[in-house]
């Protein structure tokens, strides 16, 4: 049973990469179930394409969660502590998805933090569960796993532009980001061409269609992609939002320009361009276009960077981390233990 949701606030995060999980959890011969208050379409769709099921409810307090599960997993915040202290108490292993470490409490038997910035100070006298830091935990898909193979040769010059801002993008950065790039792509020989990537949830759609369709150069909006790790494998340059999607780029080595677009974002931003693994811009809500179109036009003629920066982040992810959770999960399951 996993509790996720998935709106224009909270945005897909969540839901996507405990999609990554489901989808191990089912390769491995068992079930799923998303308990969720709020999903799009599209994306109930996309577990339903997996093999899971989809149960949308106004509320879920502990025991709806806990009808016939082997194992709950909890990702996000909207679950109350102690609805997490009702399920751990109730007997089937309790997972919790996390990011920053601000409960003040992690009750179960496991916790997961992907993030690079994640260490155990964040869980120290907070949980008795086993803890399991960093990306080699990622949460990726598995069309991610053909990613993870040798680094593709990098350009001289970068020629498809990419940004992606979440699957929300709730505080309207895409906008900023398309005229920011588009404008670098003008200083750029060759005639980049710009994709903007509009997620499942995020309102602004048409309005984004507009700004780009008023634009020179080549730009394209791809609302709610499918392909995304075709689409990554594609790319020379990213400019993104620091969430869930920079460890889907960094297995498919792509030279990223980030910056946080909430709290829980500036952590993996500033972890990753210290590994030098991605350029931080810093809070997306101090965004500055004409600074960021100064970046991006630099970054796309400057190969060697983009060289450096996609083979750091490649050695960060292999694309196995939903195996070695769903493992773990299995592991602690009375009557079914599995190596991890």
């Amino acid at each position: 049973m996993i509790r996720a949701d998935a709106d224009s606030r909270i945005g897909m995060g969540h839901v996507m990469r405990c999609l990554a999980l489901a989808q191990s959890w089912i390769a491995f011969g068992g079930t799923v179930r998303l308990a969720c208050t709020a999903v799009p379409p599209a994306i109930s769709e996309r577990y339903h394409d997996a093999g899971a099921e989809v149960v949308l409810h106004d509320r879920w307090p502990p025991e709806d969660l806990l009808d016939d599960a082997a194992a709950v997993v909890v990702d996000g915040l909207e679950v109350a502590d102690a609805d997490l202290a009702a399920l751990a108490a109730a007997g089937p292993p309790l997972a919790i998805i996390d990011d920053m470490g601000h409960r003040a409490a992690y009750p179960g038997a496991l916790v997961v933090n992907q993030n690079l910035h994640a260490v155990p100070a964040l869980y120290a006298g907070k949980t008795e569960a086993r803890v399991c830091l960093g990306p080699t935990w990622g949460l990726l898909r598995r069309e991610f796993r053909a990613n993870g193979a040798d680094l593709r040769a990098v350009p001289e010059t970068a020629h498809r532009l990419l940004i992606l801002m979440g699957g929300a993008d709730p505080k309207g950065y895409s906008a900023l980001a398309l005229d920011a790039v588009a404008q670098a792509a003008e200083g750029v020989p060759g005639e980049p061409e710009v994709i903007l990537v509009v997620g499942a949830a995020n309102p602004a759609l048409h309005e984004l269609e507009r700004r780009a369709s008023l634009l020179p150069g080549r730009v394209e909006v791809r609302h709610d992609v499918r392909d995304m790790s075709e689409l990554l494998a594609s790319v020379d340059l990213a400019v993104s939002a620091a969430g869930s999607t920079v460890l889907e780029m960094a297995a498919s080595g792509v030279p990223m320009i980030i910056g946080a677009q909430n709290e829980s974002e500036t952590g993996p931003a500033a972890s990753l361009a210290q590994k030098g693994a991605a350029i931080d811009i810093g809070p997306l809500e101090r965004l500055d276009p004409a600074a960021l179109a100064e970046t991006v036009t630099a970054l796309a003629q400057d190969r060697d960077r983009r060289e450096a920066l996609a083979a750091n982040a490649h050695t960060l992810v292999d694309g196995l981390g939903a195996d070695r959770v769903a493992a773990t999960i299995a592991s602690l399951l009375p009557d079914q233990r599995v190596s991890s």
